[in-house]
């Protein structure tokens, strides 16, 4: 699947930058703050490049992140405090002009990998441990289905009695 990168800025140098680097990945763009905002919600990208010369990066990374999207924050080289206000509203990454073209490049990429694993956080449930109870239950039951339900034969199997397997068995609630 195609990444989807939505660039938010009016910089034409900027633009160049982020079109060597999306090779590969669909690369929209948006010249100012409100159609960026349409944009995010309209075309859901995996990653919003935005640049403060744009709009106020703060308030916006806050709607952008609840879209979904990861969000990287170009600032200008004052704008160090922008780009750690615009991390602590949720943006993954921010990065200082005069660009560097490999920092953009990480920035971008590790957005898009925090974005991936939001989504398969999404996806799987939250790990539960087993319990020495369940694995005791699973193993009863194996046991007994693999001895076709003969009680004796599955209690010398697991080391027990006869009586403790029973009693093992109502306890468990198994049904066989």
């Amino acid at each position: 699947m195609s990444q989807r990168v939505l660039l938010v800025t009016g910089d034409e140098t900027l633009a160049r930058a982020v079109a060597g680097l999306a090779e590969g990945a669909e690369l929209l763009r948006e010249r100012d703050g409100p159609g960026g905002l349409g944009a995010c919600e309209g075309t859901q990208p995996d990653v919003v490049i935005w640049d403060e010369e744009v709009a106020e990066p703060v308030a916006a990374v806050t709607r952008l992140v609840a879209s979904g999207a990861s969000v990287v924050v170009v600032v200008g080289r004052g704008g160090v405090a922008a780009g750690v206000r615009a991390l602590r509203e949720g943006a993954e990454q921010f990065v200082v002009r005069p660009l560097d073209p490999d920092h953009l490049a990480v920035a971008v990429a590790r957005a898009a990998e925090a974005r991936a694993w939001r989504r398969v956080a999404a996806r799987e449930p939250p790990y539960r441990p087993r319990t020495l109870d369940d694995v005791e239950r699973d193993q009863i039951e194996r046991t007994l289905r693999h001895h076709g339900g003969n009680r004796t034969r599955a209690a010398r199997d697991l080391g027990i009695s006869r009586a403790t397997l029973i009693n093992k068995i109502r306890g468990y609630a198994l049904d066989l």
